[in-house]
C-alpha cells in the first residue's frame, strides 16, 4: 500500500508541477485518515488524524467535483481553504470514486496562483486519478482479506494460523543471519471457573479484556501477539532474549493482577495469567567453568513445546507466575 502511494503521489507531483501532494482516504463521506504527503521531496506517513471541518475538503465531498482553493502547507501537506487568502498557491482538489461511484479519496495538489495546467495535463491527471482510486479499492479490498484471513475477530489479536506462519518464518531468519527470538505462552487462570460462576457472555468480555491488555503490551509493528487456543495467548517476540521476554511477561502478568475487572453489574473481578517463556536457543555450559559451551538452534516446534512445559510449571506451581526455560 505504500509503495503504491509514494508511486501515485510522484506522478501527481510530475504532472501538477507541484512540490506539496496529498492524499486523503475517505469513509463514509468523512475525511478518515491521510494516506500520504509528498513535501518537497519527501514522503510522509503521518499516522495522526485530519480534521477537514472549517476546509474546502468538506466541499469537495459534499459537492464530488474536482475544483480549485486558496491552499496552505499545515503539517507539511497541502490542505485547500474556504477563505480566500493572498499567498500565491492554490490547492487542486481530486475527488477519487470505486467502481460504485462511491468517493473513497481526495488527492490534493498545490500550485502556484496563475499558472493553470494545460488541457493535456488535466486530461492525463483525469486518467491518472481513476487509476490511482481503482488501486486504492484494490489495496482495500486486499486488506480486508488480509483482516480476515490473519486476525482474530473475537480478540482483535493475530490468528494462530497467522502466528505458526510468523514463527516459521523468524526461526528461518535468524538461521540465516542469526539472531535471537522469544516465545511468551499465556493462560487466563482457572477460566473454566470465570465461565461456570459468570457465565459465557461475562467470560467472553473478560477474555476480550485480557487480549486488550495483551495487545496494549507490546512492540507495534514488530511483536505478534496472538490468540492461541481458546483462552490462551502467544507472544512472538523477535530479536529478543529471554531476559528482555521476562521482562515484558511480568509486566503483562502484573497489569493482569492490578487491572480491575469487574461483572456487569460493577463487582470488582480478579483475573491472574500465568506465563511460560522458551528462546530459539538450546546452550550447553560447562560444568566447571560455567562458560558456553555448545549453542543449537531449536525447531518452531521445540521453541513451542518448551513455551508449553513452563506454562505447565507456572500452573503446578501455584499459578500467577512466569516460568522461563532458561
Amino acid at each position: 500500500m505504500e509503495q503504491l502511494i509514494r508511486q501515485a503521489l510522484s506522478t501527481l507531483a510530475d504532472l501538477g508541477y507541484s512540490e506539496q501532494v496529498a492524499i486523503f482516504g475517505v469513509k463514509n463521506n468523512q475525511i478518515n485518515k491521510v494516506l500520504g504527503g509528498l513535501n518537497k521531496g519527501k514522503f510522509l506517513f503521518p499516522e495522526k488524524p485530519i480534521f477537514a471541518k472549517g476546509t474546502a475538503l468538506e466541499k469537495v465531498i459534499l459537492t464530488k467535483q474536482m475544483g480549485t482553493y486558496s491552499g496552505a502547507v499545515i503539517d507539511s501537506l497541502p490542505i485547500p481553504l474556504i477563505e480566500k487568502i493572498q499567498n500565491g498557491q492554490d490547492c487542486l482538489c481530486l475527488p477519487l470514486f470505486n467502481d460504485m461511484k462511491q468517493l473513497i479519496g481526495i488527492a490534493v495538489i498545490m500550485q502556484q496562483k496563475g499558472i493553470p495546467l494545460s488541457d493535456c495535463r488535466i486530461q492525463s491527471m483525469n486518467i491518472i486519478r481513476n487509476l490511482i482510486a481503482a488501486a486504492l479499492q484494490l489495496a482495500e479490498e486486499n486488506d480486508v482479506l488480509y483482516q480476515l484471513a490473519n486476525i482474530d475477530t473475537f480478540t482483535g489479536l493475530y490468528t494462530q494460523r497467522y502466528l505458526e506462519k510468523r514463527l516459521q518464518e523468524e526461526v528461518v531468519r535468524v538461521r540465516r543471519h542469526g539472531g535471537l527470538l522469544s516465545l511468551l505462552m499465556i493462560d487466563v487462570d482457572h477460566f473454566k471457573q470465570i465461565n461456570e460462576s459468570c457465565g459465557l457472555q461475562e467470560a467472553s468480555r473478560i477474555l476480550q479484556e485480557v487480549a486488550e491488555l495483551v495487545g496494549n503490551s507490546v512492540r507495534k509493528e514488530i511483536d505478534i501477539a496472538s490468540r492461541y487456543e481458546n483462552e490462551q495467548f502467544v507472544i512472538l517476540l523477535p530479536n529478543t532474549n529471554v531476559d528482555g521476554a521476562y521482562i515484558l511477561a511480568e509486566r503483562i502478568r502484573q497489569r493482569c493482577e492490578y487491572h480491575v475487572f469487574t461483572t456487569l453489574q460493577g463487582l470488582p473481578f480478579k483475573v491472574t495469567l500465568s506465563i511460560g517463556i522458551a528462546n530459539n536457543m538450546d546452550i550447553t555450559l560447562d560444568e566447571k567453568t560455567n562458560e558456553e559451551k555448545e549453542r543449537r538452534e531449536l525447531s518452531k516446534e521445540e521453541i513451542v513445546r518448551r513455551a508449553e512445559v513452563m506454562l505447565n510449571a507456572a500452573r503446578q506451581a501455584g499459578r500467577n507466575q512466569v516460568m522461563v526455560w532458561w
